[in-house]
């Protein structure tokens, strides 16, 4: 891939505020060589996070691939008018050059991050020793693996063809090995994705002692002063990866290898008060000044972010102009698609829609990334929740009760009523419902239903209703750039 350059140079590190980022205790430089950066520990770790923090950043996980682009085309919102920003984004129309500009800055900033995974996994010892002592060198070569496979795997998600039969044999796509600048083998999507497991798989084996599964997230300072092996949920730990492989295998369609995964996932989380990953407290989702919005307890990994509050401004703000902002209608107080998605209005999930009175208009604001100060999941980007697992478990098991218990699992911890879903495309409806509730905002939803091959979405230019989905369009075109240097 000639026309992505490796640099060994990893970006620029921000000192934050104590309050901020407080499981990095590493003193940052404006920049560093290769042979400066790998001499302990301390240098590995820098590195390792370099990728996290240019995940965060807007034309990857910070906007295009979270919140923005990426949720757009899961036609979230209303958006009727050719001047909104993202009116081209919503009707899947790839050649205009939001679109291009958009799309290619996703993959240029995506293989940017594998490049400098492989990097460091070019310069993590084979084995641990003094400069990369245990646990650190299993941490640092099991999350870097990981960071190659979640990329690339996502790549595959938005630009690789629809899974079928026909599509997932032909040479597509190219997977990264190494950071090399010759050009990287196309493959097809069946054998990108092996390589996403694959890479997943020996990820998982080294974090087999993570630990997250002794001591869980480690959401507090280190009392000893060393936080690099804390607030893990802002890592690829060892339930992320399980999590991912799971995905990985329901995008391959294999139905019982994603039930078994998920299964042997759930059973070691245990969902309940003394979980991992608690579900969100009744209190919690309710308190009057700090709720927490996005459930944070509940997230098994997620980036972190200082500029969250940036994010909701200009994106879902009611002060911004209606061709600017993504809400479920324009600049009005109509709840008419809050109603459509949401059955019950004693859910969790329907209070992050709120009325917003601005420069004397009032409309319906989207205020899960609403930055509050010292509420739950302040500065958190959830990319993986626990949700995600159960519903993939109703999905997948074998028996219609099980499916339909897994189902209401999720809406009575959104003190929501119980559905009785009477066959199995029932609960696949009432799946893919719930599903859309729980992911507003995180990037999922288009995945799914590429992955589902949904033929009818919710409009964008109407409130209610379906309108049809052409499979061809949840395929985005590579960029111009790769094509020209692979006509060479």
């Amino acid at each position: 891939m000639k026309n992505i350059m490796i640099t060994l140079l990893f970006p620029l590190f921000i000192v934050l505020m104590s309050s901020c980022q407080k499981w990095l205790k590493i003193t940052p430089t404006d920049q560093f060589s290769a042979s400066e950066l790998f001499i302990n520990k301390e240098g590995y770790l820098k590195a390792l996070n370099g990728i996290y923090v240019d995940m965060t950043a807007s034309r990857s996980y910070g906007n295009a691939l979270s919140v923005g682009a990426i949720d757009v085309l899961a036609h979230y919102y209303h958006i009727n008018s050719s001047t909104h920003n993202y009116y081209d984004v919503a009707n899947h129309i790839y050649t205009d050059s939001t679109s291009i500009r958009i799309f290619d800055g996703i993959w240029t900033s995506s293989y940017k991050m594998i490049a400098d995974a492989n990097v460091l996994l070019e310069k993590t010892p084979n084995s641990p020793g003094t400069v990369l002592p245990q646990p650190y060198h299993a941490i640092v070569k099991g999350e870097a693996l990981a960071l190659r496979a979640f990329l690339h795997f996502d790549i595959l998600r938005l630009f690789g063809s629809v899974w079928t039969a026909d599509k997932i044999t032909a040479p597509a796509l190219p997977y990264a090995l190494n950071s090399g600048t010759d050009l990287h083998p196309l493959l097809s999507p069946q054998d990108y994705l092996d390589q996403v497991i694959k890479d997943l798989e020996e990820a998982s084996r080294l974090l087999a002692d993570d630990p997250i599964r002794t001591s869980g997230v480690r959401h507090q300072e280190n009392p000893a002063g060393d936080n690099s092996l804390y607030f893990r949920q802002y890592r690829l730990n060892y339930y992320a990866v399980q999590a991912l492989l799971c995905r990985a295998y329901q995008w391959k369609q294999d139905r019982e290898k994603t039930y078994s995964l998920a299964k042997e996932l759930l059973t070691e989380i245990n969902p309940g008060p003394n979980s991992k990953f608690p579900f969100v407290s009744n209190a919690n989702a309710t308190h009057n000044t700090l709720k927490d919005r996005l459930f944070s307890t509940e997230v098994i990994f997620s980036l972190y972010t200082n500029n969250r509050n940036n994010l909701f401004n200009t994106t879902f703000s009611s002060m911004l102009p209606k061709v600017q902002k993504l809400t479920f209608n324009l600049d009005n107080s109509d709840y008419s698609r809050v109603r459509e998605l949401y059955d019950d209005e004693n859910d969790y999930r329907e209070d992050i829609w709120q009325l917003r009175t601005d420069n004397s208009i009032t409309s319906l604001t989207c205020t899960k990334f609403e930055s509050i100060a010292n509420a739950p999941g302040q500065f958190m980007m959830p990319l993986i929740r626990l949700s995600e697992i159960i519903l993939m478990l109703a999905e997948s098991s074998p028996l219609q009760a099980e499916g339909v218990e897994y189902l209401n699992t999720i809406r009575r911890n959104r003190n929501a009523v119980n559905l009785n879903p009477t066959d199995r495309n029932a609960l696949l409806q009432f799946i893919s419902r719930e599903f859309r509730k729980e992911v507003i905002g995180e990037g999922q939803q288009f995945y799914y239903y590429k992955r589902t091959q949904q033929t009818n979405l919710p409009r964008i230019d109407r409130l209610t209703g379906t309108v049809s989905m052409f499979l061809q369009n949840y395929v985005v075109p590579l960029p111009d750039s790769e094509i020209a240097v692979r006509s060479n």
